[in-house]
């Protein structure tokens, strides 16, 4: 499908905020590297942390939903900006609760990033984006990762810490990718 004016403006704000989605995959990146470097560091230090990155993610979503021109789809990204916002608030604020149920947060919560990556794809290829197989094929690789964490918490904190930081690798150069497409798009509309 072309991009029309019309299509164009419905995406304006996603389109001219390219740089939000490459600044927040590379914290993502970063932090999957450091929990790669740091895996003996305090487990509760990884609920504060990922409790931040939440908050940061659920604020990207939620500045992007309430400033896109697109009706359809804007109250979800609203919604789901929320939740994120509140899971990240109670993973900061109470990281000695959630010592135990840490795995399944992050494995819920990659699984929501790589479904909403799918999405992300999918509108890509809809209005004709180069790269979308990429997006797509990064997301169910951040689907799988948060099946083992989810589905592996039992074999120990360890495989949790690892497949958390691949997940974030990943979910960092999926958001990097699409920051990208959203820059190369802007200069083609300019």
């Amino acid at each position: 499908m072309e991009n029309t004016d019309y299509d164009v403006t419905r995406y304006r704000t996603h389109i001219t905020r390219w740089w939000l989605a490459i600044l927040l995959g590379l914290f993502f990146f970063i932090m999957g590297i450091v929990v790669f470097f740091k895996p003996g560091d305090s487990y509760m230090a990884l609920s504060v942390i990922f409790g931040i990155m939440v908050i940061l993610s659920g604020i990207y979503e939620i500045y992007l939903g309430s400033n896109s021109r697109i009706q359809s789809g804007r109250g979800w990204l609203i919604a789901a900006g929320i939740v994120e916002v509140l899971l990240g608030i109670l993973l900061w604020s109470i990281p000695a609760m959630l010592f135990s149920v840490l795995p399944f947060v992050l494995g819920f919560w990659l699984m929501f990033r790589g479904f909403t990556a799918i999405g992300i794809a999918s509108d890509m290829q809809d209005y004709g984006v180069r790269g979308a197989g990429w997006t797509m094929a990064i997301a169910i690789l951040v689907i799988i990762c948060a099946f083992f964490v989810l589905f592996n918490p039992i074999i120990g904190v360890g495989l949790a810490v690892f497949w958390l930081g691949a997940s974030l690798i990943l979910a960092g150069i999926d958001m990097m990718v699409h920051g990208a497409h959203l820059h190369r798009l802007q200069k083609q509309l300019r």
